[in-house]
Formats: C-alpha cells, sequence, structure tokens
C-alpha cells in the first residue's frame, strides 16, 4: 500500500518539472549592456517605468494578473530577441499585454483595440498595434506561452 499523498507528491512534481523544463527553453531577458539594454537605447529605469506602466494598462483594463505575467514575459523575450528603439517600447508593450489578454482572458473582458488605445491614452493608430503584434508573433514563432512566476504559486497552491 502506498503511503498517502504519495500520488499527489508525484504529480506536483511532473507538473512543476514540466513548466520548469518549458520555462528553461523558452524563457530569455532582456541584456544590459553599456547602461542600457543590448541592441536598443533603453536604460534600466525606462525599462522599469514601462512595467510599471502596463501594471497600470493592465488594472485600468481589468485584467488578471497572470496576463499581466504573461504580457512582461512576452515583453522581455521580444526585447531579448530584437534590436530595438525607445520610441517603440511603449507600443511594444502595450501589444505584448493586447497579445497576453487574447491568450488569458475571457472574451467579454477585452475590449476592442480601439477601446483599449483610448483607456490608455497611448497615440498609437490600430494599424500600429496590429503590425507589432504581427512583429511579435514572427520573432516569438508564435509561441507566446511561457511559464511565469504565477503558473509556479499556481501549482503549488493547487497541489
Amino acid at each position: 500500500m502506498k503511503p498517502q499523498g504519495e500520488d499527489e507528491n508525484r504529480h506536483l512534481g511532473t507538473l512543476l518539472f514540466n513548466t520548469l523544463e518549458r520555462e528553461m527553453r523558452l524563457w530569455r531577458a532582456p541584456v544590459l549592456r553599456n547602461g542600457c539594454i543590448q541592441g536598443s537605447d533603453i536604460s534600466p529605469s525606462q525599462y522599469q517605468e514601462v512595467i510599471v506602466w502596463v501594471h497600470e494598462m493592465s488594472s485600468i483594463f481589468q485584467f488578471c494578473l497572470e496576463t499581466f505575467a504573461l504580457g512582461v514575459c512576452v515583453l522581455n523575450r521580444l526585447l531579448a530577441t530584437v534590436k530595438t528603439q525607445l520610441k517603440y517600447l511603449k507600443c511594444m508593450a502595450i501589444t505584448s499585454l493586447i497579445l497576453a489578454a487574447k491568450i488569458n482572458e475571457e472574451v467579454e473582458v477585452i475590449a476592442s483595440v480601439k477601446d483599449l488605445l483610448e483607456q490608455s491614452g497611448c497615440k498609437f493608430s490600430i494599424a500600429e498595434i496590429h503590425r507589432m503584434e504581427r512583429i511579435i508573433l514572427i520573432k516569438l514563432q508564435w509561441d507566446l506561452y511561457i511559464a511565469t512566476p504565477i503558473d509556479f504559486i499556481h501549482i503549488v497552491s493547487i497541489n
């Protein structure tokens, strides 16, 4: 007879292992070089400001915390993959959040891109957001989902 909980422990270990394996394969972080994110003119403080702004937008849009976490992970992977300029950072950030919402949120929760842009106060056009969506999807090979810290918390708390 197996001790009580052995199956649950094995299941928890498998879930954690699979999630960690996916994260290790896909996770990329922007690298700092000469006081800026490598391949850009974005300083750490500018990056931090945009992350705070993305969190504020996520709250305004009433997205769940998982959407915010995934949006930041998508943005990080993109910044680690492409050379960019500061003037595109906010567009990349809001588009990463919108893509994360399309994955995590219920359809009823997500407003149209036009409404999201109005709520955020962004000066980007709908066409610019759609163009950035295509760029992100192509650069990240259409694989947007990466394990986030929230996923690990959920795995441990559920089991």
